[in-house]
């Protein structure tokens, strides 16, 4: 038997397996506008880089080498680098380079297919509509994006939750180009919308667009006991001159000045943001930035909704009664929701209520979960989670006894009287216990409203509000 055909062809199947590894379908790869791009050669381990090629193709006819022996070409300096693992390196992406790239050495070859990721917003078609598109681009003439069956592109939200909704729609004219049409909301403005590329199931890129909405309100969700900073963004640029001011539920906020060596819960940075040390409830509202020359300009608005939680030791219906709390500046819309998880349950079903301007989770459980650390409850707008607060275990402040005041202190902080509190607050530099125990009271009373409508209707809540701004400020003073 003539052994010396089988000899031949096993000393050079290694060589067939590496021509046929490295002549295969291009790579994709995919990058933004500004975005630097590294192209791997892709080739198996080379001694040195000086063997290497790189060229590009775009068009049919349109073919040239921008590296020649390891070295990048002197026309090319500016716009290509070439890397110690022979990787080819576009340092700022622009849409002119979606083309093809090969790396060669020798016989061996391997190419990357770069693309271009591009999300933009189109002319609203109508009134109160947003659309974004969303489109992936080469060179005309390589490879057309209609074979391209395994991409798809996809919408998310900025953490990466699928946007769902009834106020929202896609269309996907083709598998490279995809639009998102919103149905717009003022609270839309400065969020931040995700285009994702994904091939045979797996995300290979994405991009990020900010939306901006005239005269619309950022939204800011905070848990109770957090620091926060409000940036002052440039919706309408400052001019020369401008003085930065804050307003909250358009009432100016006085200059805020340390007294008696004190430290002020609120502040105004050098930046022109906004910080607000040790949150409560009666902090969430309709902030505004202003700037102030002969004529007061609106900067920007930020919209603060406020989460927090507290534990009650004295049993309800036998079990342990722990509260979550959104505080909104105005009813609380249908797209929020309060959801506990922890101790080994991702999603406890609470008692949900949307009373007036708060929204409310109750969550019973027999004893505390032992085999817990913390037990937490998040804010979702739109299945995106925005904050969470968690409770550790039943401390005793989150656990005294019920004070009996007029029910509702929360609900009714939001109605009007929350300003004076507030600026007073502000000006007068009161104790960090002081801002610890007033959340405290604020939970005490939600506990009544929850208990309360178990035995009323919606809507027929038994309320008490204080009749003058003066008294509803008293009636908002630390309990000694």
């Amino acid at each position: 038997m003539n052994f010396q055909p089988l000899i031949g062809l096993y000393l050079i199947s290694p060589l067939w397996a590496s021509l046929t590894l490295y002549s295969s379908d291009p790579v994709l790869q995919f990058a933004m506008a500004g975005d630097r791009a590294t192209l791997k050669c892709g080739l198996p381990s080379i001694g040195s880089c000086s063997s290497v090629n790189w060229t590009v193709t775009g068009l049919i006819w349109d073919k040239y080498e921008v590296v020649t022996a390891g070295k990048v070409t002197p026309l090319k300096k500016n716009k290509y680098r070439l890397l110690k693992d022979c990787s080819l390196e576009i340092p700022q992406m622009e849409r002119d380079d979606a083309k093809l790239y090969t790396c060669e050495s020798g016989a061996l070859n391997s190419s990357v297919s770069l693309r271009f990721l591009d999300i933009a917003e189109n002319k609203p078609p109508a009134e109160g509509i947003t659309e974004l598109h969303c489109s992936v681009s080469k060179s005309t003439g390589f490879d057309p994006c209609k074979n391209d069956t395994n991409i798809h592109i996809t919408w998310t939200t900025e953490d990466d939750v699928p946007i769902t909704g009834n106020r929202f729609r896609f269309e996907n004219p083709s598998v490279c180009f995809s639009k998102l049409i919103i149905t717009r909301k003022l609270t839309d403005h400065h969020r931040i919308w995700k285009c994702q590329i994904t091939q045979n199931g797996e995300v290979r890129a994405s991009g990020k667009y900010r939306t901006t909405v005239r005269d619309g309100l950022e939204e800011v969700f905070t848990a109770v006991g957090e620091s926060v900073s409000l940036l002052c963004r440039n919706t309408s640029s400052p001019r020369l001159g401008d003085r930065i001011e804050w307003t909250l539920n358009n009432k100016m906020l006085s200059d805020l000045v340390p007294e008696n060596g004190q430290t002020n819960v609120c502040h105004v940075n050098k930046d022109s943001s906004l910080v607000i040390s040790k949150l409560t409830p009666l902090h969430a509202g309709d902030y505004q930035c202003m700037g102030s020359t002969e004529e007061q300009r609106v900067l920007h608005k930020i919209r603060v909704h406020t989460l927090d939680v507290a534990a009650n030791t004295q049993p309800v219906r036998g079990n342990l009664s722990l509260i979550c709390v959104l505080t909104c500046v105005e009813k609380c819309e249908e797209n929020l929701n309060l959801t506990w998880s922890g101790s080994n349950q991702e999603h406890w079903q609470g008692r949900l209520f949307n009373v007036n301007n708060t929204l409310i989770n109750e969550l019973l459980l027999p004893v505390w979960p032992v085999s817990s650390d913390a037990i937490t409850c998040s804010v979702y707008r739109e299945g995106s989670k925005m904050a969470s607060k968690s409770l550790s275990s039943v401390k005793p402040m989150q656990t005294l006894a019920w004070l009996g005041l007029p029910l509702g202190v929360l609900l009714c902080a939001a109605a009007g009287g929350v300003f004076i509190h507030w600026k007073r607050k502000c000006n007068k530099d009161l104790r960090t216990e002081s801002a610890d125990e007033l959340s405290v009271i604020s939970m005490n009373h939600l506990y009544d409203v929850v208990q309360d409508e178990e035995v009323q209707q919606p809507g027929q809540l038994k309320r008490e509000v204080a009749t003058t701004d003066d008294g509803f400020y008293n009636l908002l003073q630390p309990v000694n």
